[in-house]
């Protein structure tokens, strides 16, 4: 509960005494222009008629029990809701088109509410012909054009309280195209949410229709409340991304009431009918612990609703339709439940693509590629054992049909690459990814670190790379190939068979086959390769993620093995996660270093397996290893040594002597003087015998001889 109390409420018992007194005299005539209003919401309800201690949703006799809690405090009070009352309902609205929703809104004397996305759920006609009115004529649209420029919903309606006027400004989601079957919002022209409710309240003060302006957005509270003009917008109660949130300090103070009927927003406020002034800004968001703290009492009413709606679903919902022999999740964010995380990797996920490839082939008798879904359709996990009716529509219950189409294999890459949200979609619905589920023969890898739009690095079916200009055959929801969650273009839909077959009857045919199964290993993984690519003869140091999955009890990796050829290394998986782990898949790290062996080089096929059964791969290309250094030229380097030595030998003659005085032996000491001594003496001897011509050739020493 949030921890400002409000004070409003005793203002208002105090001034309603006085009025049961019959305005004693010493109320003055500036406390009688004293007004306190009361303005409960509730948004993302989706036909959470039950209440549900596990999941902490209140239930709707429960809401209506606190509404009249606050009512019961302040007769001027002002029930409003941010849009998606029904569709993505529970089983017990869904089975009977919420019709015990519908009167549940009008049982709690709803004033008024924004259009959802989900009130989209079954088309605009829908919508005007049957919700509309069903509520009341409390829906509002200020921003849902028809192309002509008209609007069929109203986009305001103004609330009365003991003379205070209040406008109520609604509008559907930004989202709203992308998130509906894109047949269900043809020919409407939905224009920005706080752009249409400032011009709204602009006209509705500027002609003093109301005193004090809401606006009721089913979009981010937060996010809508930045955008709107303070001078004409007085507060906002946001929705769509099933948040908690609230700001009495922003410029236009904001408010969000969560989901599934979590949490009551009370704001109150006083108006000064005189100065035309707000003062005792004050709110409380009430949960289910407080139910017991407050002492609430069902409404009897809204109790009676809910027990014919349960009574009129046991009829269709008890039916055991399957056994399947093992748990299937959705995505968690870090310390969070199943479900939180749209933007990873579940078992949930990749089995109903599974269930739309192996029921339409079966239907159809035809060989299909692929399957797809879209982690945003699965709205429940599947529990081991058995199966109900009920517990399979609560895990796809939009009533999409499930079709057949073709896609090449750009457009497939395509919708991989669109996982990864613009900077504006992630700003809009607070996601930075959302995953698509693929059927059990399609795996990919991806670089994380790359820009968006070229993140996919290799897309294999069956084990073969997806050829680019190649077409494939797809079986999936009619909301992708209308371009829901924008991961498909409709224009890149080719050959598209809708043959009628409902989505939760497709998913029961799948499940009575006794074929559904987890996975083996993951369906994407994370390569980020060292910077310069992979290079033969040396360590190369590579980063893996998205190895394992996100919630307790799907199956976690616990090593990895990366092989080129024959080179291969195994490495621990780190399943740590961080608050930076939100809205994305990268859990299930691993830093591996493999040395590739010189003679590995050019293409090759990185492959990575884990003990979770993941098995993938990745076309590479290795870079040689630089050439050994040539010896050979070294040798001739030390040939001229040789002859340095040389003129050494005549420096050591003067030893000789020397060498012979201690009994050395002189020859080994000074060899060329013993030689030059023994030829000056054969030279002498010759000069005896041949005195002319040794005198006429060797000159001076010829003639030394003859003496």
């Amino acid at each position: 509960m949030f921890d400002i109390r409000r004070a409003g409420a005793l203002i208002a018992a105090t001034t309603t005494t006085a009025v049961v007194l019959t305005a004693a005299p010493i109320v003055s005539a500036a406390e009688a222009d004293q007004v306190t209003i009361n303005v409960a919401n509730i948004t993302d309800f989706h036909g959470r008629l039950e209440a549900n201690e596990r999941n902490k949703e209140m239930g709707a006799a429960n809401v209506a029990g606190i509404i009249n809690h606050i009512r019961s405090n302040n007769p001027n009070t002002i029930v409003t809701n941010s849009g998606d009352n029904q569709g993505g309902s529970a089983f017990i609205s869904a089975i009977s088109d919420d019709k015990y929703t519908m009167d549940f809104v009008n049982a709690i004397g709803t004033d008024g509410s924004a259009v959802g996305n989900h009130e989209f759920d079954k088309g605009y006609k829908d919508l005007i012909d049957r919700i509309v009115p069903g509520t009341n004529d409390k829906q509002l649209g200020a921003n849902i054009f028809k192309e002509d420029g008209t609007r069929e919903v109203k986009p305001y309606t103004v609330v009365e309280k003991d003379g205070v006027k209040v406008a109520l400004v609604g509008t559907t989601s930004n989202l709203t195209v992308s998130k509906s079957n894109p047949a269900n919002v043809k020919g409407l022209d939905i224009k920005d949410s706080s752009a249409q409710v400032n011009e709204e309240a602009k006209k509705i003060k500027d002609s003093g229709e109301a005193d004090v302006v809401i606006a009721l957005i089913h979009d981010p509270a937060k996010e809508a409340s930045a955008k709107l003009d303070a001078e004409y917008v007085d507060f906002v109660f946001g929705g769509d991304s099933h948040i908690k949130d609230l700001n009495l300090d922003a410029a236009v103070p904001y408010f969000q009431s969560y989901e599934y009927g979590k949490v009551v927003t009370d704001l109150s406020f006083t108006f000064d009918k005189e100065t035309k002034e707000l003062s005792g800004v004050n709110a409380e968001q009430y949960e289910y612990a407080d139910l017991e703290t407050l002492g609430i009492t069902p409404d009897e009413n809204v109790t009676q609703i809910v027990a014919d709606a349960k009574k009129q679903s046991d009829k269709l919902g008890q039916e055991v339709v399957a056994t399947v022999g093992a748990d299937f999740k959705r995505g968690s964010n870090p310390e969070a439940k199943p479900g939180t995380n749209r933007g990873t990797e579940s078992t949930a996920n990749n089995m109903i693509a599974e269930s739309a490839l192996a029921a339409l082939e079966a239907f159809l008798g035809e060989d299909i590629d692929l399957g797809i879904m879209n982690a945003g359709g699965v709205r429940e996990d599947l529990a081991k054992g058995d199966v109900t009716y009920k517990q399979a529509f609560d895990v796809q219950p939009f009533g999409n049909s499930i079709d057949v189409a073709t896609l090449s294999g750009a457009a497939i890459k395509e919708a991989l690459e669109n996982q990864w949200q613009t900077d504006e979609q992630a700003e809009k619905s607070g996601r930075p990814r959302l995953d698509m589920g693929l059927s059990d023969n399609v795996s990919y890898t991806y670089n994380p670190s790359a820009p968006r739009g070229e993140k996919i690095t290799q897309i294999t079916i069956d084990g073969a790379p997806v050829e680019m200009d190649k077409d494939y055959r797809v079986a999936g929801s009619s909301f992708l190939f209308d371009g829901g969650d924008d991961f498909i273009d409709p224009a890149k839909v080719k050959d598209r068979n809708d043959v009628g077959y409902n989505d939760l009857q497709a998913f029961v045919d799948y499940l009575k086959s006794g074929d559904a199964a987890v996975r083996g290993g993951q369906k994407d993984v994370g390569i980020v390769l060292p910077e310069g690519g992979l290079k033969a003869g040396e360590e190369n140091t590579i980063e893996l993620s998205s190895l394992s999955y996100s919630s307790e009890g799907e199956p976690q990796a616990k090593t990895v093995t990366v092989a080129i050829g024959d080179a291969t290394v195994t490495a621990d998986v780190d399943n740590a996660v961080t608050d930076a782990d939100a809205g994305y898949g990268e859990q299930g790290r691993a830093t591996v270093k493999l040395d590739i062996p010189a003679e590995i080089s050019g293409e090759q096929t990185l492959k990575i397996t884990t003990d979770a059964k993941t098995n993938v791969s990745l076309p590479v290309n290795v870079a040689a290893a630089p050439e050994a250094p040539v010896e050979t030229p070294e040798a001739p380097v030390e040939t001229p040594e040789a002859p340095v030595e040389t003129p050494e030998a005549p420096a050591e003659t003067p030893e000789a002597p020397v060498a012979g005085q201690d009994g050395s032996s002189g020859s080994s000491n000074a060899p060329i003087g013993a030689i030059i001594a023994g030829v000056v003496a054969v030279l002498s001897v010759l000069s005896l015998l041949l005195a002319f011509p040794i005198d006429r050739f060797l000159g001076p020493i010829a003639s030394f001889g003859k003496k």
